[in-house]
């Protein structure tokens, strides 16, 4: 048993907590402090029953100088925060007052006000389970505020509580179809509008515009999500494509925009993927390896095969590719071979002879790519990030001294000692691998896995994809499956499956579905129209006859027990004295004393004792006036 004014005010901080722990994180330091202390103060209300409650006029008086201070500090590049804080101070202030009607109407109110401005930051599937928290706990609230406004002092049972609670889930269970059908009509954002009005620093991607190896001696990392990529598990650890450097310059590998003119043919086992790429500033396109189509509406596609947005990735995006995995590109076309054997201007004389070696040894393209890459295979190089050879000699240190470095040295000297061999060359730039996310049933591509790989052209075949960092000889241990996830790692890719099925399911619902989803709903209306038959109408007939059956009888079919016994009593008195008139009209005390039957009165006693005294009959009562109408029948 409880008190309703007890009960409202838990629920009131209850939901106070639903509503603001979500935007606790997006609060400045002085509004996360009188949330933490009007939070406490409403809590110790409560335990001490309420007896030291603040005035309103002077909780109003307080809120004056704090809305003069958030009022000038709103401006054009900081409309959000005053606001929010205003919001989540006015919430506190009101836990610390008196709880009547209207000021837990008022909490309830800025409590949902909370959460939802917790959507101009964040986005993410844990607004859903506040949101859900929320549409259960302000229907019990109100449901109460009723009884709460009547009598105060009202003590529910347990029985009615329960009663609440379903009033409540069955609100809740209501309000869900007209959800379901309001989602797919209603605009959105795709991203929090706080990242409109104030966007964020596009975080840089792994893939650069550029490669130089001997700019740094140790390479960071950095494990930021580059991507996910919607596709079964590939055997070997997927390449991912997304730029090609085509001219050098000392040790500098660049893209020069004006591709020479190439008929690009990929080839291979075909594959159909969905990318989801995060917020970036580059506008290039990321496929599994050559990508042949990509479902975006305005693109640039080169002839080396190269995707390229007409605009920044300002917030995550998807978009589906179909690419051939076969690594091998053949060319209708001969290529400019002039343009992919450019040098650098200074080659250093031990790249010169080993370049003169491979093409003496080779008489083709095909074998001199062979040969330059067993001297990568049996040279005893290694695969590292750290210690690595810098300066203008920092390949030629690569190649014949420290034999250490990380992708970039190896593709990099492998192109460059291709094309002072006489076999056209260029730099590729992408991603290697990544983490298979079972549940999710996608790749999850960290920065970390950007590499660098070569296409050589070798004449009669195409351009053929080679990556020498796999020839290093710790590049099993680098590249190998990782061990079966832990439970901590299989916990955060679940985390990460309901992260990503949120924002292809939600956030990234927009516009485009929104009508690819009514054109739908519009070809199975006139599908339906085509489809529908004489028997559709009949089934159609019957079943609405069988719903009006049902309706009619629902008294019969849904009274409770109680109904039913005084049915069937009046029924058998009826039927047993025919000489009674105006039967109908009579009370039970006045059918007992008309009839003068012992049993009769019996029956009318003990039924009017408890329901007349609003009070259900129980098991032992029930088979008592069962068996006195079994006697009367």
């Amino acid at each position: 048993m409880v008190t309703t004014s007890r009960l409202i005010a838990y629920l009131s901080l209850a939901i106070s907590l639903a509503g603001v722990i979500p935007l606790f994180v997006w609060l400045e330091t002085f509004p996360r402090l009188i949330v933490v202390l009007g939070l406490a103060i409403g809590m110790l209300q409560e335990l001490r029953q309420g007896r030291w409650y603040i005035k309103s006029w002077q909780l109003n008086l307080a809120l004056v100088p704090i809305f003069i201070w958030y009022i000038l500090q709103y401006s054009r590049s900081n409309p959000v925060q005053p606001v929010v804080s205003v919001l989540a101070i006015m919430l506190a202030v009101r836990l610390c007052g008196e709880k009547n009607t209207r000021n837990l109407l008022q909490i309830n109110l800025l409590a949902l006000f909370c959460l939802a401005s917790t959507s101009l930051f964040d986005l993410s599937p844990t607004f859903l389970f506040w949101l859900g928290l929320l549409l259960l706990l302000l229907p019990v609230s109100l449901i109460v505020l009723t009884f709460h406004a009547q009598n105060s002092r009202l003590v529910l049972q347990n029985s009615e509580f329960r009663k609440i609670l379903m009033a409540a889930l069955l609100i809740l269970l209501v309000t869900l179809p007209a959800m379901a059908v309001l989602f797919p009509v209603l605009p959105r954002t795709a991203f929090p509008l706080w990242h409109f009005l104030n966007p964020p620093v596009s975080a840089t991607t792994g893939i650069s515009d550029k490669v130089e190896p001997g700019s740094t001696a140790n390479a960071a990392e950095t494990r930021s999500l580059a991507f996910r990529a919607e596709l079964p598990r590939q055997t070997q650890p997927p390449y991912w494509r997304v730029t090609v450097f085509n001219q050098i310059q000392g040790n500098r590998w660049s893209r020069n925009p004006v591709v020479p003119l190439e008929v690009s043919i990929p080839s291979g086992a075909s594959v159909s993927q969905t990318i989801t790429v995060e917020p970036s500033a580059s506008r290039l396109l990321i496929s599994l390896d050559t990508a042949a189509e990509i479902s975006l509406p305005r693109l640039k596609v080169a002839p080396d095969a190269v995707f390229e947005n007409l605009r920044s990735f300002s917030r995550r995006t998807s978009y589906t590719a179909r690419s051939f995995t076969g690594g091998i590109l053949t060319g209708s076309v001969p290529i400019r071979r002039a343009f992919y054997l450019t040098l650098p201007g200074k080659l250093s004389p031990g790249i010169r002879q080993l370049a003169a070696r491979i093409r003496q040894e080779g008489r083709s393209d095909a074998e001199r790519l062979e040969r330059a890459e067993q001297h990568f295979l049996n040279g005893g190089y290694r695969y590292s990030r750290v210690g690595l050879p810098t300066g203008h000699d920092a390949l030629d240190q690569f190649l014949f001294v420290s034999k250490q470095g990380h992708c970039e040295f190896f593709a990099s000297s492998l192109a460059i000692l291709l094309r002072a061999a006489g076999v056209p060359a260029r730099l590729v730039g992408g991603y290697l691998g990544g983490e298979y996310n079972e549940l999710g049933g996608y790749y999850l591509v960290s920065e970390d896995r950007a590499h660098v790989w070569v296409e050589a052209y070798v004449e009669g075949k195409g351009w053929v994809r080679t990556d020498p960092s796999r020839f290093a000889v710790n590049a099993a241990t680098l590249w190998s499956e990782r061990k079966k996830p832990g439970i901590a790692a299989r916990l955060r890719l679940l985390l990460d499956a309901l992260d990503y099925r949120w924002t292809r399911t939600v956030v990234s619902y927009d516009f485009e579905r929104q009508a690819e989803q009514l054109r739908s709903a519009g070809a199975k209306l006139q599908t339906l129209e085509h489809a529908m038959r004489w028997r559709w109408l009949l089934s159609s007939g019957v079943i609405l006859l069988v719903l009006l059956a049902l309706f009619k009888s629902r008294k019969q079919w849904f009274c409770s027990r109680e109904e039913r016994l005084l049915r069937r009593f009046k029924r058998i008195v009826k039927h047993r004295f025919e000489a009674l008139d105006g039967l109908d009209t009579l009370g039970l005390f006045e059918i007992a004393a008309a009839s003068g039957d012992i049993r009769v009165r019996q029956f009318v006693d003990r039924y009017a004792a408890a329901v007349y005294q609003d009070k259900k009959l129980g098991p032992d009562e029930i088979r008592q006036l069962d068996r006195l109408l079994d006697e009367l029948q």
